[in-house]
């Protein structure tokens, strides 16, 4: 199985961060659209993925009802310490062994970055690092084609 397509519905799911708090993906989406990035916090393309999605948090986190969810395949403390390396400033979930959220979105890279409609329609499915993929979860243009990064990296 590959990777979700543009025009799949999203699996449905129920996650906990890694404090115990509870996250299901039928409730966010009734506030809009729900962005995911899977990682793995040993994968070098999820270190340099990051702190852009961090920055792309900052700016658009206003935005109406707009959600953004990592999902770390990391145990709790792996998880906390990706998340305080990095400063990030939103959910992280974490889906455990053996991966069945991971499975049921037909990961085989990480990062991999989806955007879901409140319809459940995904709108953005890409992996690695994206500067496309990245702009779409965003819904404004975070990455210009002269900033300096390459436009993709595969993860």
């Amino acid at each position: 199985m590959s990777q979700l397509p543009v025009g799949s519905i999203a699996p449905d799911f129920e996650l906990r961060d890694a404090d115990g708090r509870s996250y299901r993906l039928s409730d966010a989406l009734v506030r809009g659209p729900v962005a995911l990035v899977f990682y793995k916090s040993s994968c070098p393309t999820c270190q340099f993925t990051f702190p852009y999605v961090q920055k792309i948090f900052e700016k658009a986190k206003n935005a109406a009802g707009w959600t953004l969810w990592a999902i770390s395949e990391d145990d709790p403390d792996e998880t906390r310490q990706f998340v305080k390396q990095y400063g990030l400033a939103f959910e992280v979930l974490i889906d455990e062994h053996p991966y069945d959220v991971s499975a049921a979105y037909g990961l085989q890279f990480v990062p991999a970055i989806f955007l879901i409609e409140p319809n459940g329609l995904i709108s953005v499915s890409e992996y690695g690092f994206t500067k496309a993929g990245l702009n779409g979860i965003a819904g404004f243009e975070y990455f210009t084609p002269d900033d300096g990064l390459p436009a993709r990296r595969p993860g």
